[in-house]
Order: structure tokens, then C-alpha cells, then sequence
């Protein structure tokens, strides 16, 4: 898979990794306004906060898979294994796929998960409903503070 294309907008592709979580934290922003009760605002504030630190871990995602991805000069070897590594969250494949089209290779990245079965709605973590939730895991939480990557 080294189809590699041209795209002259290639700066920005950074803000198509990170939206996700931006868009949700501005929506819990405004969440915190609706309701009058003290707590409720907290909550939503606190959501805000938590998905700002994931988007700033989205970010650092995005730059070393980029990194990955130029150094391979295509989706192979490392930069192969890490976009796998990057698939569990849809957050985490935004970024990944985002990485791909800023170097070039957006129809092998987007062909990848489309192989993989991943669809625009699935929006939870992979197992996010069973007993083996990564919301229980450390290491999700970790992930998503940007404390490991």
C-alpha cells in the first residue's frame, strides 16, 4: 500500500485529529450552562476539562504517527503497527487516518479501517459495552490524560 498523493492543505491536518474531543468539550461547555444546579455544571465542566487533555493527547498521537508514516514513507513496517495500535478508539483513528492524509496516504489509511469493519457511528471504544470495558482500565484513562501513548 504506497499510493501516495499530494494535499496542499496539509498544515491543517492537525485540527482533523484533534476534532473530536474539541467538539465534545464545547459541548459539554455549554451542557454546564443549561442546567441551574451548581453540580451539574461542575460535572460538565470537569468532562470539558478531561476531553481538552484528550485532545491534547490526540494531538501528540497524530504528530508521531505522522512522524511514523513520513519515515516509512507509507503505511509499512512501524508506522503500520502503530496506526493498528491506534484503532480501538474512534478518537485515536481520527487521528490516525488524519496522520495518513497529511502525508499522503489517506485512501491506504481509510481502505485500512474500512477492512477492519469501522463505520463513521462507531463512536465507543471497542468493548465499551461488555465486562472487559476500557473504561475500567488504567490504561485507557492514561491514553486519554496523555500520560502514555
Amino acid at each position: 500500500m504506497q499510493t501516495q498523493t499530494t494535499d496542499p492543505a496539509r498544515h491543517i491536518w492537525f485540527l482533523r485529529a484533534t476534532w473530536p474531543p474539541l467538539v465534545l468539550a464545547v459541548c459539554c461547555a455549554l451542557l454546564s450552562l443549561v442546567h441551574a444546579q451548581l453540580w451539574w455544571g461542575l460535572v460538565c465542566l470537569g468532562g470539558a476539562s478531561l476531553l481538552c487533555f484528550d485532545s491534547v493527547a490526540r494531538h501528540r498521537e497524530f504528530r508521531a504517527l505522522r512522524h511514523s508514516v513520513r519515515v516509512a514513507k507509507g503505511l509499512t513496517g512501524e508506522a503500520l503497527a502503530r496506526f493498528r495500535a491506534a484503532r480501538s478508539t474512534w478518537c485515536s483513528r481520527r487521528a490516525a487516518i488524519a496522520a495518513a492524509h497529511a502525508e499522503g496516504f489517506g485512501a491506504d489509511a481509510r481502505a485500512l479501517v474500512d477492512g477492519w469493519g469501522y463505520k463513521p457511528w462507531h463512536v465507543f471504544p471497542d468493548r465499551a459495552f461488555t465486562f472487559g470495558s476500557p473504561f475500567f482500565k488504567p490504561a485507557f484513562w492514561q491514553s486519554v490524560l496523555g500520560l502514555r501513548r
